[in-house]
């Protein structure tokens, strides 16, 4: 892909780029000799991936809440009520027209761009093609700081993504060890696992560690516990 300097390696940076080329690429179509037609794609790309991002966040937190379902049913611990989650509704896809390839289309659309001799480096930052030079992170230290809240009876965790491209949490429900509960690259996770019984508590148990393009860094967080409570 030409100019793969100003494409981001991570999807959520990606759909940041493709939603500022949609914003911002109308004003500067005339003056860089962009057609309607570009202009359209460019708008279908950013719509369509910001919205199969978020259906597949909604598809992956249904599947872990059925994964988490599953190793009750066959794990226990016993007596624990069995309350299926609830079918998850996708957002409404967009009216426009996908099509395949967006990054390939794009890539040398920046290029091209970037050799228009109006071309001005302020017009790069305003696109969002210039590709920003980032401080290296020290791995060697590198370790999650987890808060957490309580939200309808569900531990919510939060963090900083400290120049991260995701962060990878595994949980203990009471069970006695920990196994992989969501990789997110976003900040933020409610954990929809089905509460204890009615009138039982539980401890349940959370560590984190970062990844950088799906590879596991750092150190693991400290084990952060929280008490939930059947409802």
């Amino acid at each position: 892909m030409s100019n793969s300097s100003s494409i981001p390696s991570d999807d959520a940076n990606k759909s940041i780029l493709l939603q500022q080329l949609s914003t911002q690429l109308p004003n500067y179509a005339t003056i860089l000799d962009l057609t309607s037609n570009e202009i359209t794609k460019i708008a279908a790309a950013s719509a369509w991936f910001d919205y199969l991002l978020n259906s597949q966040e909604v598809a992956q937190n249904y599947s872990h809440a059925i994964f988490s379902l599953k190793r009750i049913l066959r794990d226990g611990p016993a007596n624990t009520d069995i309350t299926l989650p609830n079918a998850p509704a996708l957002p409404t896809p967009p009216t426009s027209t996908p099509f395949s390839d967006i990054f390939g289309f794009v890539g040398p659309l920046i290029t091209r761009i970037k050799k228009h001799p109006n071309y001005t480096e302020a017009i790069g930052k305003t696109l969002g093609i210039i590709a920003a030079i980032k401080p290296a992170i020290d791995t060697s230290t590198l370790q999650p700081l987890l808060t957490i809240d309580i939200q309808g009876g569900h531990p919510v965790i939060s963090w900083k993504s400290n120049g991260t491209s995701a962060l990878e949490i595994e949980a203990d429900h009471g069970t006695g060890s920990f196994s992989l509960l969501t990789i997110r690259m976003s900040s933020g996770y409610q954990d929809n696992t089905p509460l204890p019984a009615s009138g039982s508590a539980s401890v349940w148990k959370y560590r984190t560690i970062y990844h950088i393009h799906d590879e596991q860094v750092g150190h693991w967080s400290q084990v952060l516990e929280v008490g939930v409570k059947g409802v």
